[in-house]
């Protein structure tokens, strides 16, 4: 497996961007594997305090220097600067990349099953339309490989917050186990939010299933992260 996966609905805009492998290393241990494959450095890495919730964080020029040196407490990020790579850290989670190429808007977001219930990409959207003047219509939306519904096996307190939320879209049952599909949830949340569906694209590579990526769900507390990236 390569060691930094593209999509080409953002390859074809022109956006830089990708999804990391294991072949990249634990980038919660060292960036050095992502910043000799990708060709950029570390120095420009937005990295997040990712906390499960929906806060939304801009990147501008008066509070870039900070934002780049003292990773803030949100779970998404948008900006129209050029220079900085927005970033997130994902080990099962749903790596949201999110591009507006004619306004020249980039965003990233984290959305485990919580980020999700909470609206995570929903914020995202609205932040990206108040702040940047972005036309749903025009985003484009990539999400990066995470746990898929094979090996998603959850209890009540996720599967029925996901059914009574996203319906038999995101739920599924296979025997007695309940199935969350965390993809299929967040493409909805972007439907709904007026992203066409054939902006909408996926890399669909189980984290749990493959070796080639670092999973929670498969290995616990000893599981490394990847890393899903976009600049401009």
């Amino acid at each position: 497996m390569e060691a930094i996966l593209t999509a080409p609905l953002l390859r074809r805009a022109g956006i830089r961007h990708g999804f990391t492998t294991r072949a990249c290393g634990d980038v919660g241990e060292s960036l050095a594997g992502w910043e000799g494959s990708s060709g950029l450095a570390a120095g420009r890495l937005l990295r997040l305090q990712q906390v499960h919730g929906s806060d939304v964080v801009v990147i501008d020029a008066d509070n870039r220097e900070r934002l780049l040196s003292v990773p803030p407490p949100a779970d998404a990020a948008a900006t129209a600067l050029a220079g900085p790579v927005l970033s997130v850290r994902t080990a099962d989670c749903v790596p949201v990349l999110l591009a507006d190429p004619g306004r020249r808007v980039v965003a990233v977001a984290h959305a485990g099953w919580r980020g999700t219930l909470s609206g995570v990409l929903a914020r995202l959207v609205a932040v990206l339309q108040e702040k940047f003047s972005c036309n749903p219509e025009e985003l484009l939306a990539v999400m990066g490989p995470s746990i898929r519904p094979c090996c998603y096996q959850v209890g009540d307190d996720v599967f029925l917050p996901f059914r009574e939320r996203f319906g038999s879209e995101a739920v599924m049952l296979a025997g007695s186990s309940q199935r969350v599909d965390l993809q299929a949830a967040n493409r909805l949340v972007l439907t709904e939010c007026g992203v066409p569906v054939e902006n909408i694209a996926a890399v669909d590579l189980c984290t749990c299933c493959s070796s080639g990526f670092f999973s929670y769900r498969r290995q616990g507390r000893l599981a490394g992260r990847q890393l899903a990236f976009i600049a401009l």
